[in-house]
């Protein structure tokens, strides 16, 4: 038995145990609006969690704190500069998906980024994006200004100027 949450994923509790393997059918879950509690970030992206990161995994009996999910970035969507506390992968499903100083991702194209490392801001192109995001452990969208980043900014680590 699972219960679905308000972003279209699913969730556990003690009480609530998740099929070890299931379905998620992706086209039945809605986009919400991504919803930014600092105000940093601007309206214009919306997510689908397809894996909830407050899931109970049973054989750790604590929440997985991974989450599976397709962004949306309406057309020229720009977004600041932050970082994840975690690796995180990008799968470009449709558009193109720019990133300050790293170039532009098309459909098919695979990102990796080192949890606790800064990055220039995101960018959707003319017709907007799509991509899968997937974080490897605990999942959130922190703003350099308001934490320093563990592994620094990419403009130190690929030897760049910041507005490059």
């Amino acid at each position: 038995m699972s219960v679905s949450d308000p972003l279209g994923g699913v969730k556990a509790s003690d009480s609530v145990s998740l099929d070890p393997m299931q379905i998620i059918t992706v086209d039945d879950i809605e986009f919400e609006p991504y919803i930014d509690e600092t105000g940093k970030v601007p309206p214009g992206a919306a997510m689908k969690f397809l894996m909830d990161p407050e899931r109970i995994n049973p054989a750790y009996k604590e929440e997985a704190g991974n989450a599976v999910a397709i962004s949306r970035f309406d057309p020229n969507y720009v977004a600041p500069s932050h970082w994840h506390p975690s690796d995180t992968i990008y799968i470009i499903k449709s558009g193109e998906f720019h990133v300050q100083g790293e170039g532009c991702y098309l459909p098919g194209d695979f990102r990796w980024v080192q949890g606790g490392t800064a990055y220039g801001s995101e960018m959707a192109g003319p017709e907007g994006c799509e991509f899968y995001l997937i974080s490897l452990g605990p999942f959130d969208v922190i703003m350099p200004e308001d934490q320093e980043p563990p592994n620094g900014y990419w403009h130190e680590i690929l030897g760049a100027e910041e507005d490059a």
